[in-house]
């Protein structure tokens, strides 16, 4: 088995020590609205793939969902979850935020 270790201490975890997985999703959503375009939609559509063909793929995925998995020490992974990202601000619990994801 390969050698594990804690992505924020970097704490070796061995075979079979309590580690955990913390895997975050970041997708684009979407509310239900779009915004009025200025111009002539069909035309609009035809520069935006124009756009987006100079752009490579890897980054448009990225743009719209992403997926990251990090394997955590149980000290590490009970200060991730009081605070993931270190803010003053209230987070969302389950499903408050998420508009209407497909």
């Amino acid at each position: 088995m390969n050698n594990i270790r804690c992505y924020c201490c970097e704490k070796e975890l061995s075979e079979g020590s309590l580690k955990y997985v913390v895997e975050i999703k970041s997708f684009a959503d979407f509310d239900g609205f779009l915004e009025d375009y200025p111009g002539d939609i069909e035309s609009g559509m035809i520069e935006l793939l124009e756009e987006i063909e100079d752009i490579d793929q890897k980054t448009l995925e990225d743009d719209v969902y992403q997926d990251l998995i990090f394997v955590l020490c149980k000290e590490c992974k009970d200060k991730f979850y009081k605070n993931p990202f270190k803010s003053a601000q209230q987070f969302y619990l389950d499903k408050e935020i998420k508009g209407s994801m497909h």
